[in-house]
């Protein structure tokens, strides 16, 4: 692709003014470090300054009060949030979708009682068990494995070597990336003489619609009942979902974070990387826990858990800030001892 675009246009895309060489040209976009003369970048965090005072980006998106002037061979686009000013612009230059003419491939294997609807592309040595059914116009990449009686919905896109095990139910306009396993047995077993006894799985996963699901991500299926992931929800690659979890609308599950079972998180929940949640918890709507945390305990709506085991952002501020009260206490109290020495001597 060889898309040119002046800063004017980009100007008038982003609502912002050009300060600067207006009909300056742009092909791509990039960092700040890596960008080039033919590249847009942005500036939104002004810690990062002296990125933009060494870049060679031709076009450099920047707060509308910034203090600073584009330099020579360079136009600043000025707009009120150039972080998400730049999103838009990255649009304009990303590739175009791949598309796949509806049709089932050779090799792939279909029950004859599953259910395709129109417009379906079954990929490369997919398998589709008995049962399924497929909405219009969902994508079923090459290796992608169906089990029986699975429902998926419209508009779907299901990467490569995604497994969704039997009877899962999954709504519309959902993205699973590849390597992702929908269903798998909860981690369930009883402790015996003999050793552990496995505990039968007999629920399933819900996942509905707009829900997006990272790389080689687990959601397990329920005990009984169902694994929910409600409307909205974004899970990152190499994430935990564990038996009969619910997850609320709009949260957000991220990179090697994991959800012990039958926990239950509300609505905008943030899960930061490598962070886990206790089983059989709640965490409240629009709570966070930090990254490399653990939530042991229940959240209410808003609150944050932060280190291990959790605690308020006010609580592990404290505790982090102690050593440097005492030292600087420490220090108060020689002082003293010093002068309170120095006086005993006057007095002598």
């Amino acid at each position: 692709m060889n898309k040119q675009v002046t800063a004017a246009e980009l100007a008038e895309l982003i609502g912002g003014t050009v300060e600067g060489e207006s009909t300056r040209t742009a092909s791509g976009v990039n960092s700040l470090k890596l960008a080039q003369e033919s590249e847009v970048s942005f500036l939104s965090n002004i810690k990062y300054k002296s990125q933009l005072e060494n870049t060679h980006a031709g076009i450099v998106l920047v707060a509308q009060d910034l203090p600073m002037a584009p330099k020579e061979q360079q136009t600043f686009v000025r707009c009120a949030n150039p972080d998400k000013a730049f999103t838009k612009v990255c649009g304009l230059f990303a590739p175009e979708p791949q598309k796949f003419e509806p049709g089932i491939h050779p090799s792939a294997v279909v029950h004859p009682s599953a259910q395709l609807a129109e417009g379906v592309y079954v990929g490369p040595t997919a398998v589709i068990e008995q049962g399924a059914v497929i909405g219009k116009n969902t994508v079923i990449g090459a290796g992608v494995y169906v089990g029986e009686f699975t429902r998926i919905g419209e508009n779907c896109m299901i990467y490569p070597n995604v497994s969704i095990l039997r009877h899962c139910q999954l709504g519309n306009k959902i993205i699973i990336h590849s390597g992702a396993t929908i269903g798998a047995d909860g981690f369930g077993y009883t402790p015996t003489f003999t050793g552990l006894v496995k505990v039968p799985q007999n629920g399933i996963v819900q996942i509905d619609d707009n829900v997006e699901i990272g790389a080689n991500s687990t959601v397990d299926r329920a005990r009984f009942g169902k694994t929910w992931i409600k409307k909205g929800v974004k899970i990152d690659n190499l994430v935990q979902v564990a038996h009969n979890v619910i997850v609320g609308e709009s949260s957000a599950l991220i990179a090697q974070s994991g959800i012990a079972g039958s926990a239950e998180l509300g609505r905008g929940v943030i899960i930061a990387a490598q962070a886990g949640v206790n089983g059989h918890i709640t965490l409240g709507d629009g709570s966070k826990v930090a990254g490399c945390s653990a939530a042991e305990r229940s959240l209410p709506p808003g609150a944050a858990a932060f280190g291990t085991p959790g605690e308020s952002q006010e609580e592990w501020v404290d505790r982090h800030m102690l050593p440097r009260k005492v030292r600087k206490l420490t220090a108060r109290i020689e002082k003293l001892e010093a002068l309170l020495a120095e006086l005993q001597k006057k007095a002598e």
